[in-house]
């Protein structure tokens, strides 16, 4: 088991002044503290003009800044929309922070969660899915040669260029792509590429996802991946929180997990759960659990050291291998964000390490 961190850049109503600056710069220092703390991974979202919910443009940005800060974690695309930037721009970009951190970025790519922000872009939802496959053609080409030979499709012409920087990891960067809905773990193995998937998902409602993510990915003819080299890989994110009171750190999970799946003011849920059913759906599920229901089904990992670890534990008895804890969401506060960063890296990742190397 691995872990990793999430942010979308949360920034709740009221506002303080500077508020953006202050999420911004809490951002960074949530992840030089899971440097510390012996995280793997770092992943940040792109999302455009969801008030409230994510304050998360230019990840490309955010992880340059991250990757003068840090030396070990893995700094992760979840995930860059294939279908808002041109090609050209999203091989140079990715191979800059690959640059930058010395070859610690993770490529999850994406089409969008909802029309709402790619229409923007002049994207039309009927042909998002097309303009998606065409541009990650073109980039995964733009990796394999350092003189990329062109590309003429429906929606890009693209003459032949030198692409530059070239990324440090050969042939490119491990890929996946994200899951809302359970029946993309059987796509994403078809790709041979990572899945990040979400515990809005219980437990029981993503174990036999994940089992015929298994058999689908090895079974695959790997000349119908879409990148040179595989990326066989579960992971999810959780809302989540560490504390040394076991009734607080499930009370402020939970609280953060009803949050984040709706239940809250912002202006634009109605448009954010599009491919989850709508907001009334998503909210109705969390509101028809307790706490403790939402524990028991892993749909939010929180309590103390312990009660974090037989969640977790659960979770990879489902045969996840990445645990992604997502802690600045709602009204978590900064300092008890690093409080769990410091709790989880001290008495959380060393038991799953040791049990790693007992098996090993």
């Amino acid at each position: 088991m691995k872990f990793g961190l999430m942010t979308q850049l949360q920034i709740p109503r009221p506002w303080e002044p500077q508020a953006e600056q202050t999420a911004y710069r809490n951002m960074i220092d949530q992840a030089i503290a899971g440097d510390a703390a012996g995280f793997h991974f770092y992943w940040l979202t792109e999302m455009h003009f969801f008030k409230q919910i994510g304050h998360s443009p230019c990840p490309d940005l955010l992880h340059a800044a991250i990757s003068q800060r840090t030396t070990r974690i893995r700094l992760g695309f979840a995930v860059l929309l294939l279908t808002t930037h041109n090609p050209y721009m999203l091989a140079e970009r990715i191979a800059t922070a690959d640059v930058l951190s010395n070859g610690r970025v993770e490529f999850g790519f994406g089409r969008g969660s909802t029309p709402y922000m790619t229409e923007a872009f002049g994207v039309k939802k009927e042909e998002s899915r097309e303009i998606a496959d065409e541009a990650l053609e073109a980039v995964m080409k733009m990796f394999e040669n350092e003189h990329f030979p062109g590309h003429k499709g429906r929606h890009f012409d693209l003459p032949a260029r030198h692409i530059l920087p070239r990324p440090i990891q050969n042939p490119h960067p491990p890929l996946w792509i994200a899951a809302s809905n359970l029946s993309t773990y059987e796509h994403a193995a078809k790709q041979g590429v990572g899945i990040i998937g979400v515990t809005r998902n219980s437990i029981a409602e993503t174990r036999s996802a994940i089992r015929t993510y298994r058999e689908t990915i090895r079974s695959a003819d790997p000349k119908n991946f879409v990148g040179k080299v595989p990326n066989e890989n579960v992971a999810a994110f959780a809302l989540a929180c560490c504390h040394e009171d076991d009734r607080t750190g499930k009370d402020i999970a939970c609280a953060a997990a009803r949050w984040y799946n709706g239940d809250n003011d912002a202006e634009l849920n109605h448009v954010r759960f599009a491919t989850a059913g709508g907001k009334e759906a998503v909210v109705a599920k969390f509101r028809a659990r307790s706490n403790d229901q939402l524990l028991a089904d892993g749909m939010a990992i929180g309590g103390n050291p312990d009660s974090v670890c037989r969640q977790v534990e659960q979770w990879a008895q489902a045969g996840l291998d990445q645990m992604i804890f997502v802690l600045q969401a709602g009204n978590t506060t900064h300092d008890q964000v690093l409080r769990a960063i410091d709790l989880i890296g001290e008495k959380v990742i060393p038991r799953f390490e040791v049990k790693a190397h007992a098996a090993a």
